[in-house]
């Protein structure tokens, strides 16, 4: 009875040792797989293309990084989000997206006349422009031009999987990454850079 006690407990702790081993392996595993694809994503260059032959948009591929990690190599926007009073144990992902606006612009010059005390002052070159995305009134008083200008922007963030294909064929299976696709709605805007970053435990 003692021998048979004996290789039960023998028995019990050898699947306890496998499968204490066989989770640290398939942790190890999965680590390994998320810096593989880090490493992938931060060589690899952010993806260009144009929408409707107008539109400017990015494809950026997620980067995962633990809360730590992103505090060490992120702190400057992580103390920007700490001043939001968002928890950080919450904290999922970060999406930064960096833009450039150049715009070619071609407005007619009026005159416009400076009274003060109820006598002409000068006479001022202005110029006043607007459509969708830009909006300028400013006049030009010997070589400086004051006025306003107003830039306005609409971005759309779209994230996806892109799925593993089984031999290349049709048949769709797991994840093979997650990515964000971001589109600037004025065409005007071109997307200069992004970054997908997903906060992992």
């Amino acid at each position: 009875m003692k021998k048979y006690l004996i290789i039960a407990i023998i028995i019990f702790s050898l699947l306890a040792t496998i499968a204490g081993l066989t989770a640290r392996v398939n942790h190890l595993a999965s680590e390994r797989n998320i810096y593989q694809s880090n490493t992938h994503v931060l060589l690899d260059s952010i993806r260009h293309y144009k929408v409707n032959d107008s539109l400017n948009a990015a494809s950026a591929k997620q980067l995962q990084l633990t809360l730590d990690e992103y505090m060490q190599y992120r702190a400057s926007d992580y103390n920007l989000i700490k001043q939001l009073q968002a928890d950080k144990k919450r904290l999922e992902q970060v999406t930064t997206v960096q833009t450039e606006t150049t715009y070619e612009v071609s407005a007619p010059a009026e005159e416009r006349v400076v009274i003060r005390d109820s006598i002409i002052r000068d006479t001022v070159r202005c110029y006043v422009y607007e459509d969708t995305w830009l909006s300028f009134d400013g006049c030009i008083t010997g070589s400086l031009f004051s006025g306003k200008v107003k830039s306005r922007d609409s971005l759309l963030y779209v994230e996806h999987i892109v799925p593993k294909r089984f031999l290349g064929f049709l048949w769709k299976y797991g994840v093979r990454e997650r990515r964000q696709e971001i589109i600037s709605k004025n065409p005007h805007t071109e997307i200069v850079g992004a970054e997908f970053i997903t906060i992992r435990e």
